[in-house]
């Protein structure tokens, strides 16, 4: 009988091992058709069986698609692919090495590192995407994001790649994981608007959405994975970059279904560019202008969030000092009972933070958001209370909160465990990720300012989150519904309209 459970720890070696067992052949379309069964977080939560959370999943089918044998004999079956999941979930961790009650904010980071970024909302990461980089005006010029960077990017209209990860998604979930082009019309007739033909979709999916078992075992070969065994399944799976893979009895194999959704996010689109700009720019220059152009969009977009509050007057980033050498955080928002001062942070946690409290923890993440809660905020604050100049039409005669928005969520950033390596700090200040955001302003019962001066008035005892401040939020988030309106799913009419998250 296939054991269901396994006594900790299982080394990672033993369970490759295990993973390596049956070919790739077998196992990775067992894999694709158990994903596609429960595609949405609200499916595989749940199952109590805990055989189809993708993470796992994508676990074994990256190990087996770079580790494994096509000469290997044993077909695969559901209790083997149960069997290779439990391994998965009893796979040793460096916690266990360390006293007890010590470094636990290290295990939870990377717990939520490898779990907690498979359950974004997935109409809100797909409204992001054509909300931030189509819908928001800059307030100054681009670098590189400038006409015709869609098609230089991406090899198409945004809408049409967002479109098209919808399309592959939907497909998974209808065809037990797989993807055929000869399924497309061949008159080009999809709801997809530039990509007209099949060869046009083939042509974007290999430029961006394809890997195959050469590759992946390149990979491997290369040294891309930690040297350290015990963490090696906490570090970035390259399926969630390259979610479609060549072959296996179709075009392409689609092993976990909600990670084409992820090729399209806003953090999808980050590492496309990444790797796009770098190709093309020397001395990572041409990246550094993308990045540069990102954090100019994301900052606007907070803004347009602000201004969504009742009652609020946003006010730009303020230049004051000698020369206007100084800045104030990027958003001042006056309430009628509280000024909250907001700076927009686009950069993205590594994977040295995702890996939890090791030697370079505290300088990456003082890196990330420390300069903001040390040093912009207060300094805004203080120019509040001095009466600068620049700042009298601020009105000091309230209390003040601030906010660190960041594009990716900081996961337990607000925990004692791991805000200790932060700065300190007089103002009350809260890391809150946009999605926590894009919520908050649209709460009621309590809403954003009143769920601050509460907090102000009794502090957290432990950790805390802005969602988890706020009330219920009051309907859909029109910035967000309005980038949704405009993704050429909403062209479809019938049944297949409901195929999309969040319809």
């Amino acid at each position: 009988m296939t054991r269901s459970f396994f006594r900790s720890p299982v080394s990672d070696s033993e369970y490759v091992q295990r993973v390596r067992r049956h070919p790739p052949s077998s196992l990775l379309p067992l894999i694709a058709r158990t994903s596609s069964r429960w595609p949405t977080k609200e499916e595989w939560k749940a199952d109590r069986s805990g055989l189809s959370r993708p993470w796992g999943l994508a676990d074994a089918a990256w190990v087996s698609l770079a580790c494994g044998n096509e000469h290997r004999q044993r077909e695969a079956t559901e209790d083997d692919l149960r069997e290779i999941i439990a391994q998965h979930q009893a796979l040793d961790d460096p916690v266990r090495s360390l006293p007890v009650g010590e470094r636990l904010e290290g295990f939870l980071l990377r717990l939520a590192g490898q779990q907690f970024t498979w359950q974004e909302d997935d109409f809100s990461e797909l409204a992001r995407s054509v909300a931030i980089l189509q819908k928001t005006t800059p307030s100054k010029p681009m670098e590189v994001l400038t006409t015709g960077w869609e098609q230089d990017l991406l090899g198409c209209p945004l809408t049409d790649y967002v479109g098209l990860g919808m399309l592959l998604y939907t497909a998974a979930i209808n065809r037990e994981g797989r993807f055929d082009l000869s399924w497309l019309p061949e008159d080009g007739r999809t709801y997809l608007d530039a990509l007209a033909s099949r060869t046009a979709v083939k042509t974007v999916v290999e430029r961006h959405f394809a890997t195959g078992a050469a590759e992946e075992q390149a990979r491997f070969r290369a040294g891309l994975m930690t040297s350290d065994p015990l963490l090696r399944r906490y570090t970035p799976n390259p399926l969630r970059a390259r979610p479609l893979v060549r072959d296996y009895g179709c075009d392409y194999l689609i092993p976990v279904t909600s990670a084409v959704l992820g090729k399209v996010s806003p953090m999808g689109l980050f590492y496309t560019g990444q790797e796009h700009y770098k190709e093309k720019g020397e001395d990572d220059e041409a990246f550094l202008a993308f990045t540069r152009d990102l954090a100019e969009l994301f900052e606007q977009y907070v803004g347009q969030h602000l201004r969504l509050l009742p009652g609020a007057e946003v006010i730009e980033e303020i230049a004051y000092g000698k020369g206007g050498g100084s800045k104030s955080v990027d958003w001042i928002v006056i309430l009628p009972n509280l000024v909250l001062l907001v700076e927009a942070k686009s950069a993205r946690p590594t994977a040295q933070l995702r890996l939890g409290p090791q030697d370079d923890f505290s300088k990456e993440l003082n890196k990330k958001v420390g300069g903001a809660i040390g040093k912009q905020i207060p300094n805004t604050a203080k120019q509040i209370r001095d009466r600068t100049k620049e700042f009298q039409h601020i009105p000091d005669d309230r209390p003040m909160f601030g906010l660190v928005v960041t594009m990716e969520p900081y996961h337990f950033v607000n925990d004692p465990g791991v805000r200790n390596v932060l700065p300190p700090t007089d103002i009350p200040t809260l890391v809150a990720a946009v999605s926590e955001l894009e919520d908050a302003v649209i709460s009621t019962n309590p809403g954003l300012e009143q769920a601050l001066l509460a907090r102000i008035n009794q502090p957290a005892p432990g950790e805390w989150n802005l969602r988890a401040l706020v009330g219920e939020r009051s309907g859909i988030n029109p910035i967000l519904d309005e980038a949704w309106a405009a993704c050429p799913w909403t062209k479809l009419e019938g049944p297949d309209a409901d195929a999309a998250p969040g319809a």
